[in-house]
């Protein structure tokens, strides 16, 4: 709390606004230059508008401190030399202190384990709030650890242990130390390792030792602050503020010389007023700098004092509505759509460039076996017998797979032949954890394929049971229980792209089997007869071509003698204090070598729901959409086709070559190949890509790719994806782009991309939390997209334009003035109805405009792509449409001061007396304050009581205070001008004359637009906005009727370049983009 208030008000005035304002605060207590008798009056609005803005961050970061408390204060049994064992908090844990964690508890620290209930010295770890994944990870004590296991608490808490190990640092999956345990070195890895924010599960408890702490465990490590991403408006708001502050600089300097030079040449008449020559208003040079700084103050208003904040509160409660809106709920995982960066509403108005993961974004990642080949014979294309009569489970999930010819094959050679080859196989390389629960089998894996895989073993009699307790595999064949013996396990890695097991089997034969896709495993193998490498590739392209995911599985029994020797180097390896992985897995290749076929594996991961329609209305939309998966080239092209990102009439372009040379002749045709036609489609694998995006071939790559409709990368790996986006970015700076995936590694995209969405799956929150939003379902993208960024887009850029517009209506009219008297620094309007102009007259109608106008019903822009296409190549919000505003604001604000001064300034009132220069001016305040709102009326599309009562309560406000300032404050310049306002007629008439001359300037600007060479563009904007009108209506009869939505003939129309909606800015934005 000390803290806080100093350092925010550093953040608050390192903004440009507020930073303005604080020096005109301070130039208003100089007497010389100061309009306001050396009041700081901006003060109030300023103060209110950081006091809103610390509130919001003191809200913030209160929250933050609640969670880090609950953190904290959270309980852990401590375990100290010379203390008393005790219930102690999370922050009192210093590193080198004994922990034990019961089951379900969450680990407070990274901790080295040391024991644990499992008798094999294993933990299970849920690791969700780390990498994001909802399987179950094995830990384990090191194995010349073990023999803690069987000690008592009392030992363990006097154990003298030195373990030295690396410094601080964010990666998961790495850890190096040394335990000096007995005077021996015992090496430490990341499979002993136990990190915080993991929670224990299926063992009953454990006893580490605190390594890592506090801001130095590798969860705090890896939660920095996401980089602030600023949207296209923002970033043009800025760069308009700094165009306003110095169109403020010059107009006030014009100001200041022309009132100079006016009292240099009549100054000689000016004897009424007892000017001294010992005056700085005799001085030309010095009364230039103090009529300087007065004009900056009276134009001090030019850059609106609200406008950040309250733009801010229209985000946010625009972010409020894309989370209560039913459009972007997903109904079937019960799943709302959250907003994590508000700030970016309109950004998605604006995406050019869509980059998707496959898994679980454009599928449901929930994996299905559906074929399978083994010794030149496929299985599975064929449904031929019910579920029921496969296997005895009848519960067996993640299984497709009905082909009786399968079974028949495998019941002829039971328990031998290549089948049972293929089923044990199936059965023993993967890591699946089996837990019994109440009699029932439950199966934890790392990925849905092993559990499809597992399960489909399963299914047909070949169980996996789990471990002994001699760490046996225990398998059982169709009510028959084998024992294999696990000897090693080579995990899967994006580097070595396969996954092995060393096990021996009852007959004491040492069998590796290893998996993976067909690619790697390709170079790995034994040379086998032709025909049965041209059968199984020929099946495995077929189950490609209809969208399966497939692996080749292998194994080699390795001779007692060749396998000794090799183990002895790879346990040396496994010890090595340097260079450790690389040695590992060097010798995990020694021997993945020779591998003898078995066969191949396909399973189905479906498609969500509704993503090919999706991704049709996308492209419709004129956004291009890259997919980027780790299928193989084949897979992924008949993907394409089943979610309609490929099509017939798209010439296919593959680059898949495996060297630079072949990468650079396919670049080269490529190249010629879409010179002619505009309608391609690009394939290309993940070494081809890693070779295109070097310097020398990026530029072609991205000439090809913008020729494009679709683009498909294969085989490529997380730090691809991110480099994908970034080369997009580098070489098309003005492009907005959009990630979207949902699982960790997916992650470095999102936060690539201009706009991250991630999406709650299977695959854990990582994508979710380190994304701006957040859904359900790919589907929620085209509401999201269509509907709410087309309308955030439209609206905020209203949004802004007219709160300078508005300024106008209110600073000028001082300037027109400024040609009757000199160009002197005289403040025209009272200065408590002068500072509550942009407080209460005219700040809340706008904000319930940006919160709630809607120009068509969500359906129609969700139906008609098109809308959106037309809204994103026009830039609604640039310097031409921004300076249309201000040039609408000045000549409006030019005629309220022509029609308020010589009605009011040359003619008697009542009781032939004139105005004074205050009546004049409040008068002329209250013409803006109802000018200005006409303006949202002429703007709005909908009118709800919020908004309506929004527009008359404003104008109620101003004249409830100008009654007060008139007729209750009497030492007020004002005093008593409530006679000869709103008491006379001639007011009211004049009100009447002053909408009239300001809206005939509206249309007369409209059919100025309508007479130039754009006439043609819109009389077919007539045409459109008719048309969709109808479709509305018939739209809504067809709701009524409860019929689907058509996609309507509009979308064969072609569309002009003119907004939908008719009005001025349309007009003027269709002439920026001719």
């Amino acid at each position: 709390m000390i803290t806080f208030f100093p350092l925010n008000l550093i953040e608050q005035f390192s903004k440009l606004p507020n930073f303005y304002y604080l020096v005109i605060a301070i130039m208003q207590m100089m007497s010389l230059i100061s309009i306001t008798n050396g009041q700081p009056v901006v003060m109030g609005p300023l103060s209110l508008s950081i006091c809103i803005q610390m509130i919001k961050d003191f809200i913030e970061d209160y929250q933050i401190r609640k969670s880090d408390d609950a953190e904290n204060n959270k309980k852990i049994y401590l375990i100290r030399t010379n203390e008393i064992p005790r219930i102690a908090k999370w922050s009192e844990l210093r590193i080198g202190d004994l922990i034990k964690v019961q089951k379900d508890e969450q680990i407070p620290a990274d901790i080295l384990l040391i024991q644990t209930s499992d008798k094999w010295g294993n933990a299970y770890i849920d690791a969700q709030n780390l990498d994001g994944e909802t399987n179950l990870k094995c830990k384990n004590i090191q194995q010349n650890l073990k023999q803690l296991q069987e000690q008592t608490e009392e030992y363990l808490s006097a154990l003298k242990m030195t373990i030295k190990y690396e410094r601080p640092n964010p990666y998961h999956y790495l850890f190096r130390g040394i335990a000096e345990f007995n005077n021996e070195p015992i090496t430490l890895s990341q499979e002993n390792l136990v990190l915080r924010g993991c929670v224990l599960r299926n063992v009953n408890f454990i006893y580490g030792i605190v390594c890592y702490n506090g801001h130095d465990s590798k969860i705090m490590l890896n939660s920095m602050k996401q980089l602030l991403k600023c949207s296209h408006l923002e970033r043009t708001l800025n760069k308009l503020i700094i165009f306003i502050f110095q169109l403020q600089i010059i107009m006030c300097g014009l100001g200041a010389f022309l009132n100079s030079l006016w009292q240099l040449i009549y100054n000689s008449q000016l004897s009424y007023l007892e000017i001294l020559n010992t005056e700085f208003n005799h001085n030309f040079i010095k009364n230039l700098f103090l009529q300087w700084g007065s004009w900056i103050l009276i134009f001090s208003n030019l850059i609106p004092i609200l406008l950040l904040v309250s733009l801010d509160i229209v985000k946010y409660f625009q972010g409020i509505l894309i989370t209560i809106d039913q459009g972007t709920y997903s109904s079937e995982y019960d799943i709302k759509t959250s907003v994590q960066s508000s700030n970016l509403n309109e950004e998605l108005g604006l995406v050019d460039y869509i980059f998707c993961d496959k898994t679980g974004t454009l599928t449901k990642n929930q994996l299905y076996f559906k074929c399978l080949t083994v010794n030149q014979k496929s299985y599975g294309k064929e449904q031929t017998i019910k579920n029921e009569k496969v296997s005895k489970s009848a519960q067996v999930l993640k299984v497709d797979f009905s082909d009786e010819t399968f079974f028949n094959d495998l019941n002829q050679t039971p328990k031998r032949g290549p089948l049972h080859e293929f089923l044990l196989c199936l059965s023993l390389c993967h890591n699946v954890i089996a837990d019994n629960n109440n009699g029932q089998l439950l199966y934890q894996a790392k990925s849905s394929d092993e559990l499809a895989l597992v399960n489909f073993a399963r299914y047909c009699g070949y169980t996996f049971e789990g471990l002994d307790e001699s760490n046996r595999i225990i398998i059982n064949i169709r009510g028959e229980i084998q024992l294999y013996q696990m000897i090693h396990v080579f995990e899967f890695n994006s580097t070595r792209k396969r996954f092995s097991v060393i096990v021996q089997d009852p007959q004491n034969q040492i069998i590796l089997y290893t998996k993976g896709p067909d690619q790697i495993m390709e170079n790995l193998m034994n040379p086998i007869s032709p025909e049965l490498k041209e059968k199984t590739w020929k099946d495995l392209q077929e189950f490609a071509l209809i969208g399966l995911r497939t692996l080749l599985l292998t194994k080699r029994i390795l001779p007692l003698q060749i396998f000794k020797e090799w183990e002895n180097g790879y346990l040396q390896a496994c010890c090595a204090s340097q260079n450790k992985d690389n040695q590992i897995m060097n010798y995990q290749a020694k021997i993945e070598q020779e591998l003898e076929l078995i066969g191949g594996t396909a399973v189905e991961d479906k498609l969500q729901e509704d993503v090919g329609p999706t991704i049709q209305y996308l492209k419709d939309a004129g956004i291009k959409i890259w997919v980027l998966t780790g299928d193989k080239v084949e897979t992924a092209i008949n993907i394409g086709y089943s979610c309609q990102l490929l099509n017939k009439s798209l010439q296919q372009i593959i680059v898949d070559g495996n060297n630079e040379q072949s990468v650079s002749n396919e670049l080269e045709q490529a190249f010629q190949k879409i010179q002619d036609n505009n309608k391609n489609s690009l394939i290309i694998s993940g070494f081809a890509l890693q070779i295109a995006m070097k310097p020398e071939f990026s530029s072609i790559l991205m000439k090809i790719a913008e020729k494009c409709e679709a683009v498909i990368a294969c085989r490529v790996t997380p730090k691809q994806k991110q480099d994908i986006v970034q080369l997009v970015r580098e070489n098309k700076p003005n492009v907005t782009t959009l990630a979207i995936g949902d699982g960790a590694n997916d992650v470095n995209m999102i936060r690539a991309a201009h706009i991250g969405i991630g999406i709650k799956g299977n695959e854990g929150l990582q994508a979710a939390k380190a994304s701006d939003y957040s859904i359900g379902e790919f589907k929620i993208l085209k509401r999201l997209i269509l509907y709410h960024g087309r309308e955030n887009y439209r609206k905020n850029q209203t949004f802004i334009n007219y709160n300078f517009y508005k300024t106008m209506l209110l600073v000028l009219p001082q300037y027109w003035w400024a040609f009757c008297n000199g160009f002197s620094a005289v403040l025209l309007y009272d200065q408590l109805l002068y500072e509550s102009y942009n407080l209460f007259f005219t700040s809340l109608p706008i904000v319930l405009y940006a919160i709630f106008d809607q120009e068509f019903a969500a359906d129609i822009f969700t139906s008609n792509p098109a809308i959106y296409c037309i809204n994103k190549k026009q830039k609604l919000f640039n310097l031409k449409i921004f300076l249309y505003w201000i040039f609408n604001g000045t000549i409006q604000a030019a005629i309220l001061s022509c029609l308020t001064f010589s009605i009011y300034e040359t003619s008697s009132i009542y009781n032939g007396m004139m105005s004074d220069l205050w009546t004049t001016g409040a008068i002329l305040l209250g013409f803006s304050v109802l000018i200005s709102n006409i303006k949202i009326i002429v703007c709005s599309n909908n009118y709800s009581i919020g908004v309506i009562v929004g527009l008359f309560g404003s104008f109620i406000i101003y004249i409830i205070l100008f009654i007060i300032i008139s007729e209750k404050m009497n030492q007020s310049e004002m005093s008593n001008s409530l006679n000869a306002s709103f008491a006379q007629q001639k007011f009211y008439l004049t009100s009447l004359l002053v909408i009239g001359a300001t809206s005939i300037f509206d249309l007369a600007f409209t059919q100025l637009a309508k007479w130039s060479q754009y006439a043609k563009v819109e009389i077919q904007h007539d045409k459109v906005y008719s048309l969709i009108k109808k479709q509305h209506i018939e739209l809504q009869d067809e709701q009524q009727q409860n019929q689907p939505i058509p996609y309507t003939q509009i979308q064969q129309i072609n569309f002009p370049k003119s907004h939908i909606k008719q009005d001025f800015i349309d007009l003027a934005q269709s002439q920026e983009e001719n």
